[in-house]
């Protein structure tokens, strides 16, 4: 299968959601192949799901207190903290997946969790989007589906600052109940509080890369952004960066 991998970009929150729907759209077109790419949140960000609430999910002042800016996404799930010292993004352009939406999720996670894997680590897949080590998530992923593509990205906790995430959270304590856990603390990891060692983000870029190429297969092109996708995103910057999205959404 011929595919594109497009080199990291850092850039912020507005930014990298409008560059990720901008694939999107232009696979829909199919002015592009299957496309994967990383991505690193400067400065650090916070993502919120399609359907969720500002008011209800996330403090806003606490963002405030730490400069950290949010903006929603096109795609579902929770709220992501993109911690820039200790957070990659990762996110997949490709055909739709044939089956149910769980499948389609564990089949584009395989390459993070062998990624996972060759750090020594054992992920367990959780349906239907979650990575789990030693019972606690790691990474989280959602997903959009266009006319022809299927968009999913998501999270690998490196080395997140997983106390600020608590802060900046509004913790349901009913769920945590639910779940058995004290504190939201006990329901995330990361690789470094795993291992007891903090991963060079360079060098997880590049295993990922590699799990993702033996994913794709062997044609795999190393492509900056196309204009007409820089063009849709440069549009796109603003819709994300606005408070009507933030209020009014509209795929």
């Amino acid at each position: 299968m011929d595919a594109r991998y497009v080199p990291l970009i850092e850039a912020g929150p507005e930014r990298q959601m409008a560059i990720d729907e901008a694939i999107l759209r232009n696979f829909d077109r199919r002015n592009t192949i299957p496309t994967f790419r990383f991505f690193r949140f400067k400065p650090s960000s916070i993502t919120l799901g399609y359907s969720q609430s500002v008011e209800e999910t996330i403090d806003v002042q606490t963002c405030e207190k730490y400069n950290i800016p949010y903006v929603r996404r096109i795609t579902g799930g929770g709220t992501v903290f993109h911690d820039y010292e200790g957070e990659i993004t990762y996110s997949v352009v490709t055909e739709k997946i044939e089956g149910d939406i769980e499948e389609s999720f564990r089949e584009l996670l395989g390459p993070i969790m062998e990624t996972l894997k060759e750090f020594g680590l054992e992920p367990e897949f959780k349906p239907y989007n979650d990575i789990l080590v030693n019972k606690k998530k790691i990474s989280g992923s959602a997903q959009r589906r266009g006319k022809k593509g299927l968009l999913q990205h998501g999270t690998l906790m490196f080395s997140t600052d997983l106390e600020k995430l608590a802060e900046i959270l509004k913790i349901d304590e009913k769920k945590l109940q639910e779940k058995g856990a004290d504190s939201f603390l006990d329901l995330v990891t990361t690789m470094e509080k795993e291992t007891g060692i903090k991963p060079d983000p360079n060098e997880l870029i590049d295993v990922m890369k590699e799990k993702y190429e033996d994913y794709f297969g062997e044609k795999i092109k190393k492509e900056k952004l196309k204009d007409e996708e820089i063009e849709l995103a440069k549009e796109f910057e603003d819709k994300y960066g606005s408070k009507k999205w933030l209020k009014e959404r509209k795929w």
